[in-house]
């Protein structure tokens, strides 16, 4: 089984963690890959842009933001993030999202 590097930025104030590193293992495990995920916390504005964090939550598979991988915009922040879903804008990413980052960043390793 491959392994992947996922880091997962969220505020201080992030209700919702258990459920996002739920939603990662699961994705993981449906890409085939053994995934342990660090959680980072956002304290401020400039902690975001240092991180580049897109927001709580952002999370990367090797480096790479799930959504917008290579093409990632340079605006940073520590508030709420919306994820671009076919339900629409929505403040928590799909699993799918999460299980096609991984199987990319298996990819760009292999290239």
């Amino acid at each position: 089984m491959s392994a992947v590097d996922i880091k997962l930025y969220v505020s201080e104030r992030e209700p919702r963690l258990e459920l996002l590193q739920q939603l990662i293992t699961t994705a993981a495990g449906e890409a085939g890959v053994e995934a342990t995920t660090e959680v980072v916390t956002v304290r401020t504005e400039d902690e975001a842009r240092v991180l580049k964090s897109l927001g709580s939550p952002t999370i990367r598979v090797n480096g790479f933001d799930i959504e917008y991988a290579e093409r990632e915009p340079p605006e940073t922040t520590m508030g709420t993030r919306y994820y671009s879903t076919p339900a629409g804008w929505q403040a928590f990413p799909e699993q799918g999202m999460i299980v096609f980052a991984i199987r990319e960043a298996l990819a760009r390793a292999r290239r």
